[in-house]
């Protein structure tokens, strides 16, 4: 499981910053105001989601596999659908890429990211903390405490 996710932020992030800076040093003075803003929006997205699936990789300990699958499908949808969708669209004029009548999947993708977040919060409500993992802590502090105590 953290193979597939760290191959995937890998991957996502450094996509991120190639297609940063193909915007920055040749998109910029290229798009009008509203593409190249479509274009950082789709990068700033990607970042976000790139690095919630970086945290979501150390979560392995804690979280089901079912829970962080789930997470991991909307994100990777999420990146997939909103973020690159924003980048093909907004440099359509100088690609020879376009959604045409697919760029209804943009919407998806945000509602993908949405979904995800909204599972996070589910499960973080549903979220069970163990007692023995408290105990386990407290004792360790109390003999701690106490050894300290007799010195």
């Amino acid at each position: 499981m953290t193979k597939k996710y760290l191959v995937t932020v890998g991957a996502f992030g450094f996509l991120t910053v190639v297609f940063g800076a193909i915007g920055d040093h040749i998109l910029k003075d290229k798009l009008v105001t509203e593409n190249l803003e479509s274009f950082n929006i789709g990068l700033q997205y990607m970042m976000y989601h790139t690095l919630a699936l970086l945290a979501l990789s150390f979560g392995h300990k804690m979280f089901s596999k079912s829970f962080l699958n789930v997470v991991y499908v909307l994100f990777f949808v999420g990146i997939v659908l909103f973020s690159f969708g924003l980048l093909i669209q907004a440099t359509s004029e100088y690609t020879a890429l376009s959604l045409g009548p697919l760029s209804f999947l943009i919407p998806m993708g945000g509602l993908s990211y949405m979904a995800g977040w909204i599972y996070i919060v589910y499960m973080g409500l549903s979220f069970k903390h163990t007692k023995s993992h408290h105990k386990h802590h407290h004792s360790r502090s109390s003999s701690s405490t106490s050894s300290t105590s007799d010195s």
